[in-house]
């Protein structure tokens, strides 16, 4: 059975054109009730259908003879094909394409690439691929005037392609980023200041790129996108200014876990359950439904506009606890409203905040001032890296990747004073992880280990990375004058195993102080700690347990000049590489100074 029609209707009109703009279908189920969806799969008993990239299941009984008929058709259309036999072509340049062999001849060499037959000349090949040739085609190519022309495309093909800058752009869905040297990254845009792109990948992870290491495509995508995030900030900001005059019915407590009936700028009713609100939008879920479906203020009539305003207004008086959407695939469970929404589990002290995120693999801690509680808190972020040596798909130019993490083992529920944190799950090429985590007062504690399948040739390594953001927006855009009220006698201390402690002060570049330390012994990494004026009455340290046979090293991102700009810390274990145990955990103090 169908949710009722007047509600699949209108989360259809409320949904943004450029979702409506995909392939969809017309869906009818045994009761005449109809709905506009995407496929995205089907089972022997359920339909599984999108929209705005929510999944909803329908079973297949429910459908109409027709719509069976549809789902079984496209079901067997997207099936998977048998796998072409794909081989890796290099032209003299190092430039690589996988592409299926078809013919060849004394000159040429006919291949398909990506579902399209094209020619390359044989002169342009490497010797490994002219002998790939000459192999596949059973010996020397021979000429073959009968064999008729080729269609060749009408440019050739590119290595790897980035998202068009040019074209329709969507701030909420994945870009395809182009690096200087020709790899692509799907990550979602967040912000670009100071030269530094950051973007979201898929696995909840936030990354900082510098432009130096993006193509001009991308930094153009980068440009255009942030244009049209500070376009909708500006109107978010300006409808915000006229929520506060807006005038509001008389809501309840109760009324905040009540299904209530809102209506699209075209009167069309949804039933659905206030979840949150912030400047920017609306959270709700649908009745019936438990996956929340983020919605911008504009999409909503100014009567639904002055309910939604009232129930967000109560939300922030009515002590209300935080709903939680369930643990789905590569997610853990996570709050769904309230100042930690999308993460997992959270520690408050008086000093700090810390939260783990959705993806179980991030956690995120929040320095606070205990002196002055309206300051914004500095944020800092450390990563579990599950990583391996990526020898296959380009032979001579290893990379190393992520190895991702598809499933958990019995996933911890969204709470609020959590101090032990355990999550153990399974990684994309068949392993295993196990990451730790202490959060508490006294300190925060990291420790994990992962595990490969038998005959694993590219082994996973495990490392724990710590990241120091930059404190100073738009920073290159600014004089000093102007930087120095917000870093003010900030520094970064650097303690060594054996020799002297270094110190940079925020306010000094990372050259003129390597070139006064010039010389010195600075015998492994210790301890790394921040404080100073923009960190408030606070001291941050991040150190092992016990460093012995342990690798804890910092690195600067190129095109970073300052210490205020940024920096991360790596640690690993450098005999063991798939365990960082408990007694040799990274620890992160946060005291006073």
């Amino acid at each position: 059975m169908f949710p009722p029609p007047y509600f699949l209707l209108g989360v259809a009109l409320l949904l943004p054109l450029s979702f409506l703009s995909a392939k969809t279908y017309i869906w009818t189920d045994t009761n005449g009730q109809q709905i506009e969806a995407e496929f995205v799969r089907c089972s022997a008993d359920t339909l599984t259908i999108s929209m705005q990239g929510q999944e909803l299941d329908l079973p297949i009984n429910s459908l109409s003879a027709f719509s069976k008929a549809l789902a079984i058709k496209l079901r067997s259309e997207s099936a998977p094909a048998k796998p072409a036999t794909l081989h890796p072509w290099k032209d003299l340049q190092g430039r690589v394409i996988e592409a299926e062999f078809l013919e060849a001849s004394s000159t040429t060499v006919k291949l398909l690439w990506n579902g399209q037959p094209f020619e390359l000349s044989i002169s342009t090949l490497s010797q490994e691929s002219k002998n790939l040739v000459r192999k596949l085609s059973g010996g020397t190519p021979a000429a073959n005037p009968s064999t008729p022309p080729s269609i060749k495309p009408a440019n050739p093909p590119s290595f790897s392609k980035g998202t068009d800058p040019n074209g329709p752009l969507d701030l909420s869905v994945d870009q395809t980023w182009l690096s200087a040297d020709g790899r692509t990254l799907k990550a979602k845009f967040i912000n670009f200041e100071s030269d530094e792109v950051t973007l979201l990948t898929s696995s909840d992870q936030e990354i900082e790129i510098h432009i130096d290491n993006l193509s001009e495509q991308a930094v153009m995508l980068a440009k255009k996108l942030h244009a049209l995030n500070e376009e909708k900030k500006k109107k978010a900001l300006a409808f915000a200014q006229s929520r506060k005059k807006m005038k509001v019915p008389e809501v309840s407590n109760e009324d905040l876990e009540k299904v209530h009936q809102f209506k699209n700028t075209e009167g069309v009713s949804i039933s659905a359950t206030f979840i949150d609100a912030d400047d920017l939008g609306v959270t709700i879920t649908l009745a019936g439904k438990t996956q929340p479906l983020e919605l911008t203020w504009d999409r909503f009539s100014k009567e639904s506009q002055a309910l939604l305003e009232a129930l967000r207004r109560k939300s922030l008086t009515a002590n209300r606890a935080p709903g939680s959407i369930p643990a789905k695939g590569s997610k853990i469970a996570y709050f769904s409203s309230g100042p930690f929404k999308g993460y997992n589990s959270v520690v408050q002290t008086e000093r700090f905040d810390v939260a783990l995120s959705s993806s179980g693999r991030s956690t995120k801690i929040w320095l606070k001032d205990p002196k002055n509680p309206s300051a914004t808190p500095k944020t800092f972020g450390l990563v579990f890296e599950a990583t391996y040596t990526d020898k296959t798909t380009n032979p001579e130019k290893p990379r190393n990747r992520q190895r991702s993490i598809t499933g958990f083992d019995s996933p911890p529920q969204p709470s609020m004073n959590r101090e032990n944190v355990t999550l153990s799950g399974s990684l994309k090429n068949g392993g295993s992880f196990q990451y730790e985590m202490e959060l508490n007062s006294k300190g925060l504690l990291f420790w994990g280990k992962v595990s490969d399948p038998p005959g694993e040739k590219e082994p996973t390594r495990l490392s724990i990375d710590f990241s120091i953001p930059g404190i100073v927006p738009d920073s290159k855009n600014k004089t000093m004058e102007q930087i120095m009220p917000i870093i003010g006698d900030a520094s970064l201390t650097l303690e060594p195993g054996s020799g002297k402690r270094r110190i940079y002060p925020y306010k000094e570049k990372w050259v003129i102080m390597n070139q006064k330390y010039k010389g010195e012994k600075f015998g492994g990494l210790k301890a790394a700690t921040v404080m100073g004026f923009p960190y408030g009455p606070n001291k941050l340290t991040v150190t092992p347990l016990n460093g012995s046979g342990m690798s804890f090293s910092h690195s600067v991102s190129y095109g970073k000049i300052f210490p205020f700009q940024g920096l991360s810390l790596d640690y690993r274990n450098a005999t063991q590489s798939k365990e960082i145990p408990k007694n040799r955990a990274l620890k992160v103090l946060l005291t006073g100074v």
